[in-house]
């Protein structure tokens, strides 16, 4: 299994220097002869990837009782057989054992890694063979209408104006023979956390060296990641590129603000003095040395490669790593100057031509009162949470506040150590993602991309606060560092598994989709009980969009929302129907029922009694029925239609 000590061409090699926190070569001094099994020798090693396989066996034996036809408020968690945790648990105490070692295996800790990613991502897919979120089947039709037409259409959406991920999808789908990305998407999240996880611990590697803490930083960062970015979507992989591009510019452009090789220049003397007086004399700490550097010019290039393929994929992304590289820059930290600058032509040169386009239907900015923009959430407060889903926001808060108080403190033990250089790039990268606060709430996900983009660096920090490089730690600090691993997947698990009930499609919902694109009228106006449902899931959705009035939430709207509807369902339904046109079809799904139960949008019994009412109603007929869903076409008489 590849780990850090295969990726030579990923992660910049570094000389042990033996001491503070990058130095490995005082380990030589402690004899092995004096060393428990578990902490040195072929044996351990032999001992721990036979745990790591008796985990994913337990892992897989559990799927077997997973029903997720039967969720209740506290979604998948709670249908998560005893075995699983049990499988979970032993892959947590193997990979603090394994970072326990006197000389740590880069090739063992990888596997822990992945057997972690494989337990935690693949779970889903493996019980479901669908992928979850609503959202995806948009990204799904995207996708097959360039499959289909060759090419996009500026005039459709968003989607085409950034099509770098879904050509690439496209493409990948033509070369597999899977045209349709549905039998594949499910499992983009494992595959983008395994990609994640490495380049995590090659950027870790970069800023601290060694092989232990990079590790744990990687570790923590695949448990403490809830914002599920790795869905199939162009969030997805503009950040996989942003770690490439970070693990570069952290292995080859920066230098200790301080040391030997950091450029001088006009106000650099007054930002040295300025660190000193911050930081004291550690501020002239270079930082593990460089062994193996690239060419300048093809660093260079590499990073605006990167950047370009994520201009062209995403439409925040770019901002947030120009902001990072800039503070960076700024600190002294990364060289040469020009290159944010470079970075932040390509990112507005793309925006240009499609600026009308946001203004017009987003808004270029939303104002620059950061805390404003961390706190608006962008949609509507939920008014009956399940007990399920209170316990899911707070253990998403917890992880929030708990990561960036875990890295504060941990900075503060960091200069205690004199790890001032990893001290400077880490709290910098942290800061210059936190700027994007002060220009958009994206949605009212802005404070999510600030906690997931942040996320690699504070988990740098607080791996590094918890153990040393050059000693494998104490029983205690193990203990404290496995109790720290086993906090952050306890909270993820609340925070990603309890939505599932919510956020899951069933085959039913898929192809009541496939037929409403596939017979229906792109003319029509469509209303649905809420937006979970998988809309756009056809290459011919480019059609419907055009509709003026496409589509329609009932119970998302204010009006209806939180009360199950004063007149007849059918008569509230019909009425809204008529403001939209003639005639139209009217979708329900279990999908539908479960997320208004799940975010109080109706009481319990709404919509199935909106379906029972709508049966009855001889405005409505049913045109489309499987187990899962119900379309019905609503049609007005010719005297009511005057």
């Amino acid at each position: 299994m590849p780990g850090l000590d295969s990726l030579p061409q990923v992660i910049p090699r570094r000389e042990d220097t033996g001491t503070g926190t990058y130095g490995a070569a005082a380990v030589e001094g402690l004899g092995r002869s004096t060393e428990p099994w578990w902490r040195a020798g072929p044996r351990r090693n032999g001992v721990l990837l036979a745990a790591v396989l008796v985990g994913l066996v337990g892992w897989a034996v559990s799927l077997r009782g997973i029903d997720v036809d039967r969720l209740g408020s506290y979604g998948l968690l709670a249908a998560l057989p005893a075995l699983w945790f049990v499988a979970l648990g032993v892959l947590a105490i193997a990979a603090v054992v394994a970072l326990s070692a006197v000389r740590p295996s880069g090739p063992l800790l990888a596997c822990v890694g992945i057997a972690l990613v494989i337990v935690l991502y693949a779970t889903i897919p493996a019980v479901t063979d669908l992928p979850q979120y609503a959202y995806v089947y948009k990204h799904i039709g995207v996708t097959r209408f360039i499959e289909a037409h060759h090419g996009v259409d500026r005039s459709v959406d968003l989607y085409h104006r950034w099509p770098g991920f879904f050509a690439l999808a496209a493409f990948f789908g033509e070369v597999a023979g899977r045209p349709d990305p549905v039998t594949f998407a499910a499992w983009a999240e494992p595959f983008f956390a395994v990609v994640d996880l490495f380049l995590v611990a090659a950027l870790a590697r970069t800023v601290l060296g060694g092989t232990r803490v990079p590790w744990l930083a990687a570790y923590l960062f695949t448990a403490g990641n809830w914002i599920g970015q790795n869905y199939f979507a162009p969030q997805a992989i503009s950040f996989t590129l942003v770690l490439a591009i970070y693990v570069i510019v952290a292995g080859q452009l920066t230098h200790g603000p301080g040391g030997p090789g950091s450029p001088g220049g006009r106000g650099s003397g007054r930002r040295m003095r300025l660190l000193r007086r911050v930081l004291g004399s550690a501020v002239d700490d270079p930082g593990p040395p460089r062994t193996a550097t690239w060419p300048a010019g093809a660093t260079i290039a590499a990073i605006l490669v990167l950047t370009t393929a994520v201009v062209v994929s995403h439409q925040l992304t770019p901002y947030l790593i120009v902001l990072t590289v800039g503070v960076l820059t700024a600190l002294g930290v990364v060289r040469p100057r020009w290159l944010v600058a470079a970075m932040a032509v390509i990112s507005v040169a793309y925006l240009v031509p499609n600026l009308a386009y946001i203004r017009d239907h987003f808004g270029l900015f939303s104002g620059a009162d950061a805390v404003a923009n961390a706190t608006n959430s962008g949609v509507y407060v939920e008014l009956h949470k399940s007990a399920g889903k209170i316990l899911y926001a707070r253990a998403g808060l917890a992880l929030f506040g708990g990561t960036w108080l875990a890295a504060v403190v941990s900075v503060v033990i960091l200069l205690r150590r004199r790890a001032t250089r990893g001290v400077l790039l880490c709290s910098g990268a942290v800061i210059g993602t936190g700027l994007v606060l002060f220009l958009q709430i994206y949605g009212g996900e802005g404070r999510l991309r600030v906690f997931l983009f942040s996320l690699p660096w504070c988990a740098i920090l607080i791996a590094a606060a918890l153990l040393r490089e050059d000693s494998p730690p104490r029983p205690l600090r193990a203990a404290v560092t496995l109790g720290a691993l086993v906090t952050y997947l306890g909270l993820w698990l609340c925070a990603f598994y309890i939505p599932f009930d919510a956020n899951h499609m069933t085959r039913g919902d898929v192809a009541s989709a496939a037929w409403l694109y596939d017979h229906g009228d792109p003319r029509i106006p469509v209303m649905f009980g809420d937006t979970d449902w998988p809309g756009d899931y056809s290459p011919r959705y480019a059609e419907f969009a055009r509709t003026p009035k496409p589509s329609y939430a009932l119970l998302e709207d204010p009006v209806f929302r939180g009360n199950a509807l004063g007149r007849a369902p059918a008569t509230e339904t019909a009425g809204v129907i008529s403001t939209m046109g003639r005639y139209g079809p009217r979708g329900y799904s279990q999908s539908q029922v479960a997320f208004a139960h799940s975010y109080g949008l109706a009481p319990d019994g709404t919509i199935a009694r909106i379906g029972r009412e709508i049966q009855a109603d001889r405005h409505f007929t049913v045109v489309y029925r499987n187990p899962d869903a119900t379309i019905y076409l609503f049609t007005r008489d010719a005297a009511e239609a005057h």
